[in-house]
């Protein structure tokens, strides 16, 4: 298949998943959820991947939401992101539900939905320049892609809150203490390492892996579908506020921003 917004390609049964729009850091929108969530099926349909290794071309990650595209959208009559938002939450629940290791080899940033993706990996290798930015509250918006399910779960309810409410940008080597991370690196040794991890799991016991995964999800992730539909009202009525028209403005002309609280 043919991707517009990433690469794809599969080597000695590992499958690396490149976003790869990167003038624009990666965003996620509805093309390249598209092409990821297809990448992602392709990865579980071919049995000759046996790992899969997530990554950022250029200067990040992944700058999460399209803001641009926000404010291209509040300028329109009836608009509606809750299409946006659930597809992706299905996104990074493709993650979860890949019955095949995931790994997240991060370097710059991983902002908003791009830091949600990267947490829904079995496991993140972070450059040491990378920073996880929880960025909606900036933009007066409650966070989307399942972050507030799956955050607080790896970190606990006070450090989630902060970090989500402040949108304080965290390091690598502050994700890495707090066990978001689980290895650190210079950039320029992101990707082989990021590769050797996933050539060991590919060598490894498929059924095996599943069944941690699996396993793993029923530990951690019982009743994310019901949290999605109430993610999905609460973004919603963000998104209806002044606070957020004002957020996209702020952020978009370089400024702080002026919350009125409606």
């Amino acid at each position: 298949m043919k991707y517009k917004t990433l690469i794809y390609k599969v080597e000695s049964g590992v499958a690396d998943i490149v976003m790869n729009r990167p003038e624009a850091l990666n965003p996620m929108n509805d093309e390249s959820m598209d092409d990821m969530l297809a990448a992602l099926d392709e990865c579980a349909r071919d049995e000759s991947v046996r790992a899969v290794v997530i990554s950022g071309a250029g200067r990040a990650f992944c700058g999460g939401g399209d803001i641009r595209f926000f404010k291209e959208e509040l300028s329109r009559d009836g608009f509606d992101f809750r299409p946006l938002v659930a597809k992706g939450d299905r996104l990074v629940a493709a993650v979860r539900r890949l019955p095949k290791p995931v790994i997240a080899a991060v370097h710059g940033a991983a902002s908003g939905g791009g830091a949600h993706l990267a947490f829904m990996c079995d496991t993140v290798i972070a450059a040491e320049d990378a920073r996880f930015i929880e960025a909606f509250i900036k933009i007066g918006l409650a966070p989307d892609s399942l972050g507030v399910y799956n955050l607080p779960r790896l970190i606990g309810p006070a450090r989630a809150f902060y970090y989500m409410s402040t949108g304080k940008p965290m390091s690598a080597a502050e994700a890495k203490a707090m066990g978001l991370v689980a290895e650190t690196c210079p950039a320029s040794e992101l990707m082989e390492r990021a590769h050797a991890l996933a050539a060991k799991y590919a060598a490894g016991p498929a059924l095996g892996y599943a069944g941690l995964k699996e396993l793993m999800n029923v530990s951690l992730y019982e009743g994310l579908e019901a949290f999605s539909e109430r993610e999905l009202d609460v973004f919603d009525r963000c998104s209806r506020s002044a606070d957020f028209v004002e957020g996209v403005a702020a952020f978009l002309e370089k400024r702080g921003a002026e919350f009125k609280g409606n």
